[in-house]
Protein backbone atom coordinates (compact mmCIF):
# COMPACT_ATOMS: atom_id res chain seq x y z
CA UNK A 1 0.00 0.00 0.00
CA UNK A 2 2.86 2.37 0.86
CA UNK A 3 4.51 1.71 -2.49
CA UNK A 4 1.33 2.67 -4.39
CA UNK A 5 0.96 5.83 -2.32
CA UNK A 6 4.58 6.81 -2.99
CA UNK A 7 4.20 6.20 -6.73
CA UNK A 8 1.00 8.24 -6.83
CA UNK A 9 2.63 11.05 -4.81
CA UNK A 10 5.70 11.07 -7.10
CA UNK A 11 3.54 11.17 -10.23
CA UNK A 12 1.48 14.12 -8.95
CA UNK A 13 4.58 15.96 -7.77
CA UNK A 14 6.39 15.41 -11.09
CA UNK A 15 3.38 16.64 -13.06
CA UNK A 16 2.98 19.68 -10.84
CA UNK A 17 6.66 20.63 -11.04
CA UNK A 18 6.80 20.22 -14.81
CA UNK A 19 3.72 22.45 -15.25
CA UNK A 20 5.11 25.08 -12.88
CA UNK A 21 8.53 24.93 -14.53
CA UNK A 22 7.00 25.47 -17.95
CA UNK A 23 4.86 28.33 -16.69
CA UNK A 24 7.86 30.07 -15.10
CA UNK A 25 9.95 29.90 -18.26
CA UNK A 26 7.31 31.23 -20.64
CA UNK A 27 6.42 34.88 -21.09
CA UNK A 28 3.21 36.48 -22.25
CA UNK A 29 4.81 39.92 -22.65
CA UNK A 30 6.77 40.31 -25.91
CA UNK A 31 9.07 42.94 -24.38
CA UNK A 32 10.69 40.49 -21.95
CA UNK A 33 13.60 38.60 -23.46
CA UNK A 34 15.17 35.57 -21.81
CA UNK A 35 18.85 35.31 -22.66
CA UNK A 36 21.27 32.52 -21.94
CA UNK A 37 24.99 33.04 -22.25
CA UNK A 38 27.78 35.15 -20.89
CA UNK A 39 28.67 38.80 -21.30
CA UNK A 40 31.08 39.37 -24.15
CA UNK A 41 32.71 42.07 -26.22
CA UNK A 42 35.11 42.44 -29.14
CA UNK A 43 38.56 43.71 -28.22
CA UNK A 44 41.31 44.99 -30.49
CA UNK A 45 44.69 44.82 -28.75
CA UNK A 46 47.17 46.97 -30.63
CA UNK A 47 50.36 48.94 -30.22
CA UNK A 48 53.89 49.48 -31.47
CA UNK A 49 57.02 47.50 -30.69
CA UNK A 50 60.28 49.47 -30.58
CA UNK A 51 63.83 48.83 -29.44
CA UNK A 52 65.41 50.70 -26.54
CA UNK A 53 66.47 53.50 -28.91
CA UNK A 54 62.85 53.99 -30.04
CA UNK A 55 63.29 52.44 -33.50
CA UNK A 56 60.39 50.22 -34.70
CA UNK A 57 61.07 46.48 -34.83
CA UNK A 58 59.36 44.42 -37.52
CA UNK A 59 58.58 40.69 -37.57
CA UNK A 60 58.13 40.33 -33.82
CA UNK A 61 55.61 37.55 -33.16
CA UNK A 62 52.79 38.98 -31.00
CA UNK A 63 50.20 36.65 -29.52
CA UNK A 64 47.21 37.07 -27.25
CA UNK A 65 47.14 34.05 -24.95
CA UNK A 66 45.25 32.82 -21.92
CA UNK A 67 47.89 31.80 -19.40
CA UNK A 68 46.51 30.13 -16.28
CA UNK A 69 48.60 28.68 -13.48
CA UNK A 70 47.04 25.77 -11.64
CA UNK A 71 48.27 23.08 -9.27
CA UNK A 72 48.64 20.79 -12.27
CA UNK A 73 50.92 23.24 -14.09
CA UNK A 74 50.57 26.09 -16.55
CA UNK A 75 47.81 26.12 -19.18
CA UNK A 76 48.38 28.23 -22.29
CA UNK A 77 45.74 28.75 -24.96
CA UNK A 78 46.43 30.98 -27.95
CA UNK A 79 43.66 33.36 -28.92
CA UNK A 80 45.16 35.42 -31.74
CA UNK A 81 48.58 36.14 -33.21
CA UNK A 82 50.28 38.35 -35.77
CA UNK A 83 53.66 39.83 -36.58
CA UNK A 84 54.66 43.45 -36.36
CA UNK A 85 54.78 45.40 -39.65
CA UNK A 86 57.49 47.73 -41.00
CA UNK A 87 56.52 50.41 -38.46
CA UNK A 88 56.56 47.90 -35.57
CA UNK A 89 52.76 47.95 -35.22
CA UNK A 90 50.72 44.93 -34.20
CA UNK A 91 46.99 44.25 -33.93
CA UNK A 92 45.33 41.30 -32.22
CA UNK A 93 41.63 40.50 -32.02
CA UNK A 94 40.02 38.96 -28.97
CA UNK A 95 36.34 38.07 -28.62
CA UNK A 96 34.96 37.16 -25.23
CA UNK A 97 34.87 38.30 -21.62
CA UNK A 98 37.48 40.55 -20.03
CA UNK A 99 39.66 38.03 -18.20
CA UNK A 100 42.63 38.52 -15.93
CA UNK A 101 44.58 35.65 -17.50
CA UNK A 102 44.83 37.18 -21.02
CA UNK A 103 48.41 38.18 -21.82
CA UNK A 104 50.24 39.58 -24.83
CA UNK A 105 53.37 37.55 -25.55
CA UNK A 106 56.10 39.08 -27.75
CA UNK A 107 58.81 36.87 -29.27
CA UNK A 108 61.64 37.57 -31.71
CA UNK A 109 61.27 34.81 -34.30
CA UNK A 110 63.67 36.03 -37.00
CA UNK A 111 66.88 36.17 -34.97
CA UNK A 112 69.52 38.70 -36.02
CA UNK A 113 67.44 40.11 -38.89
CA UNK A 114 65.52 43.38 -38.37
CA UNK A 115 67.80 45.04 -35.84
CA UNK A 116 69.19 42.15 -33.80
CA UNK A 117 67.96 39.55 -31.36
CA UNK A 118 65.47 40.69 -28.73
CA UNK A 119 64.38 39.22 -25.42
CA UNK A 120 60.83 37.90 -25.21
CA UNK A 121 58.31 39.81 -23.10
CA UNK A 122 54.87 39.11 -21.62
CA UNK A 123 52.35 41.86 -20.85
CA UNK A 124 49.21 41.69 -18.73
CA UNK A 125 46.12 42.95 -20.58
CA UNK A 126 44.31 45.53 -18.43
CA UNK A 127 40.80 45.56 -19.90
CA UNK A 128 39.87 48.45 -17.57
CA UNK A 129 41.97 50.75 -19.78
CA UNK A 130 40.18 49.74 -23.00
CA UNK A 131 38.39 52.51 -24.92
CA UNK A 132 34.88 51.82 -26.24
CA UNK A 133 34.71 52.32 -30.02
CA UNK A 134 31.46 50.48 -30.87
CA UNK A 135 28.09 50.07 -29.20
CA UNK A 136 26.68 46.82 -27.88
CA UNK A 137 23.20 45.37 -28.24
CA UNK A 138 21.99 46.27 -24.71
CA UNK A 139 21.99 42.58 -23.82
CA UNK A 140 24.98 40.23 -23.41
CA UNK A 141 27.16 41.86 -26.09
CA UNK A 142 28.67 45.04 -24.65
CA UNK A 143 30.36 46.41 -27.79
CA UNK A 144 33.76 46.90 -29.36
CA UNK A 145 36.80 48.11 -27.41
CA UNK A 146 40.39 49.05 -28.28
CA UNK A 147 43.38 48.79 -26.01
CA UNK A 148 46.72 50.27 -27.09
CA UNK A 149 49.93 49.04 -25.48
CA UNK A 150 53.33 50.13 -26.80
CA UNK A 151 56.35 47.99 -25.94
CA UNK A 152 60.11 48.57 -25.79
CA UNK A 153 62.02 45.32 -26.25
CA UNK A 154 65.53 44.84 -24.88
CA UNK A 155 68.25 43.31 -27.04
CA UNK A 156 69.86 40.04 -26.02
CA UNK A 157 73.38 40.48 -24.67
Amino acid sequence: MKVRLNRWYNAVLTTLLSVLGYGCSSSYDDTIICLYGTPSADYILKGQVTDEAGMPVKNIQTSAKMISKTEAGVYTGEISSSQTDEAGRYELKYEGMARSDVKIVLEDVDGEANGGEFLSDTLDVDFNKAVKVGEGDNHWYSGKYELTTDVKLKKKQ
